[in-house]
């Protein structure tokens, strides 16, 4: 294929799944890559595990590091990559072995047009045995200059998703290593991604590949650092971009208190969880209103309906999974009422951003 594409995995203490996905990243239908795993100081037998893959497959290089902390790895990776493309995985996520096929396929279009940086996918989110627990968004047209719809719906979501050009990576700084400096740690990610999407456009393949862990002892099982770690995201992308509209800074913090409400009463921080509320009432009050009505009513629902009637369907790997199954799934209240003025936005902002680039 002429493309060398260099995928990036940060490894702290994973053992447990290391190997899951070394192996989904190496049964890749696309065979033109090289496996970057950036050891962060692991204290467990990541770093054997990775070694002795490493030694069955000349596609794995080992970067063995002190623990930074993801940001650094994925920075490191980005340095030391070879190709003209990186994708980050998480290490403890799965992909489809289409994935990267697919992504650069739909990359190689627009690819003499520098203004299209990278590319994600759909996700589902999976449990500690790869059996899925739910999808992630789906989105109908979310691609070009996406800024607004993703600082308000958030809709790339994790790492393991996304394929951007190598120098694209590069040009926005990577990863910022900050945010953990200062007890933020958690959305890195979702930081780069608005970093990438704010001077570039992006492409969209619209199936699940991607394979989300979510699991009790990592970095998203922290809600309170979670919380805090997205409100000041947003608020760092709102000062950036100073060109977007007041009505949609108002939507993007308002559906960051709504995560926030959410991860904060879970973990029963019911003082913080109401205030987080009250924020997403002031910023957002018709998604407070749709955030608390469809609770009220599968309390009452689950009430009256036969045992049964709500449960969850019968459960399956990811790996075994049709990666357009789930595609039609009616798209929340949130996208779908809001995403006409969103992709308004954005095309006034992609209008100023790339005329202002070629003035």
């Amino acid at each position: 294929m002429g493309q060398l594409i260099s995928i990036i995995i940060p490894a702290y203490n994973v053992e447990r799944y290391i190997g899951r996905t070394l192996r989904s990243a190496l049964k890749q239908t696309f065979r033109d890559i090289e496996v970057i795993v950036i050891n962060d100081g692991s204290t467990d037998n990541t770093r054997l595990i990775v070694e002795e893959m490493a030694l069955k497959d000349n596609r794995v290089r080992v970067f063995n590091t002190a623990n930074r902390g993801v940001a650094m790895a994925r920075n490191l990776g980005i340095e030391k990559a070879q190709g003209s493309y990186v994708a980050f995985l998480d290490a403890d996520d799965l992909w489809h072995p289409t994935k990267i096929e697919r992504q650069f396929a739909a990359l190689s279009a627009p690819a003499a047009d520098s203004t299209w940086a990278g590319v994600y996918t759909f996700y589902r989110q999976m449990d500690e045995e790869d059996y899925v627990t739910a999808d992630g968004l789906v989105t109908s047209d979310c691609r070009g200059y996406v800024l607004a719809r993703n600082l308000v719906l958030k809709f790339i979501g994790n790492a393991s998703s996304l394929m951007v050009r190598r120098e694209a990576a590069l040009a926005v700084g990577g990863f910022d290593p900050s945010y953990a400096s200062a007890g933020l740690g958690g959305c890195e990610d979702l930081d780069f991604e608005y970093k990438i999407a704010a001077r570039f456009r992006v492409e969209a393949v619209r199936l699940f590949l991607v394979g989300y862990r979510i699991r009790e002892d990592n970095m998203s099982s922290d809600k309170v650092r979670m919380a805090k770690s997205m409100l000041a995201t947003i608020e760092q992308h709102i000062k950036l971009n100073p060109l977007i509209s007041p009505r949609i800074r108002r939507w993007a913090r308002g559906d960051s208190y709504r995560y926030a409400f959410n991860h904060l009463r879970s973990v029963r921080k019911f003082g913080p969880a109401m205030h987080a509320y009250w924020m997403l009432f002031v910023n957002d009050p018709i998604l407070a209103i749709y955030q608390a009505v469809p609770r009220i009513l599968k309390r009452k629902l689950t009430r009256v309906l036969p045992i049964g009637f709500l449960s969850t369907p019968i459960r399956q790997k990811f790996l075994c999974m049709d990666p357009e199954a789930g595609l039609d799934t009616p798209a929340p209240a949130r996208l779908w009422m809001r995403q006409k003025q969103l992709l308004k936005e954005d095309k006034a902002l992609e209008a100023r951003m790339f005329s202002a680039r070629w003035s």
